[in-house]
């Protein structure tokens, strides 16, 4: 009896050990997976003032997630540490190039994908916003890495990597879009699709995080041009109500766009606009 139950135990053993084995190496696989797409010509130079350039830079969302130095974006006991790098010191090392391949792409400089990049957001962008984007990201100061500096693992992380269970958005991400090489017309359009709708859809409910976010064309029904600036500018709703990660977000982000900004998108917003419309999926 007491060497059968040895002999389980080792066969036990050898097959959590294969399958660990074989989940490390299927994760590592899917994070050294390599994107074809080549690094396009890309001037970054919009012809603004580094002023104006960087303060419409900043509403497209970048410090939200990566802050100034780093940011730790979700943390959990056996899945990991999921980390938005310290763009200070990483945009110096990346071509102009290679920063509107990562931005509008998600795809990093060694070719491998970034996880948790708000490419398929971003990939909209008119060529004179990306070409912001980079001119701010040149002007930051280089800061020291925040830590935890880096993502890591666990072994519920390895599952789902190996799995293809996380958002690496290189995977999303159209590679054949129009040029659009100045902001259009329809400002307010534009500026929800290139931002608010990474987290809204207009007219249904969509899920970030596991946390429900209300169709943004119905709830902005409910906002005067006044409160919407408010909203905007300090992440207050109607009520003077804190609203979570939209007030986080539009404190470090939204609150960069000017008057003429913010009342494009609410006068956009006011016509109702469906699922679906251009650009907005």
């Amino acid at each position: 009896m007491t060497k059968l139950i040895r002999k389980t135990a080792l066969i036990v053993l050898s097959v959590v050990v294969l399958a660990a084995a074989a989940t490390y190496a299927g994760s590592e696989r899917r994070l050294h997976k390599r994107y074809p797409l080549p690094v396009a010509e890309f001037h970054a130079d919009s012809g603004l003032p580094i002023e104006e350039a960087s303060r419409r830079a900043r509403s497209f969302m970048c410090l939200g997630c990566h802050q100034s130095a780093g940011n730790v974006l979700f943390q959990a006991p056996l899945v990991g540490t999921l980390v938005a790098p310290n763009i200070s010191r990483i945009a110096p090392a990346y071509s102009d190039g290679e920063l509107e391949r990562l931005i509008r792409h998600g795809i990093k400089k060694d070719g491998t994908a970034a996880l948790v990049m708000p490419s398929a957001t971003l990939a909209h962008l008119a060529d004179d916003d990306v070409a912001n984007i980079i001119t701010w990201l040149r002007s930051l100061p280089q800061q020291p890495d925040a830590e935890p500096s880096t993502s890591s693992f666990g072994p519920l992380g390895r599952v789902a990597l190996a799995l293809d269970k996380l958002p690496f958005e290189a995977d999303h991400t159209p590679s054949d879009l129009p040029a659009l090489r100045h902001r259009p017309d329809d400002l307010g359009s534009y500026l929800v699709a290139n931002t608010c709708s990474h987290c809204h859809r207009l007219q249904t409910d969509s899920e970030v995080d596991g946390r429900i976010t209300p169709p943004l064309a119905v709830v902005a029904q409910a906002y005067s041009l006044a409160e919407f600036t408010t909203l905007l500018r300090t992440g207050k709703g109607i009520g003077n109500r804190e609203l979570g990660l939209m007030s986080l977000v539009a404190r470090a982000d939204f609150s960069n766009f000017d008057d003429a900004e913010i009342a494009s998108i609410h006068e956009w917003l006011q016509t109702d606009p469906q699922d679906g419309s251009p650009a907005h999926p």
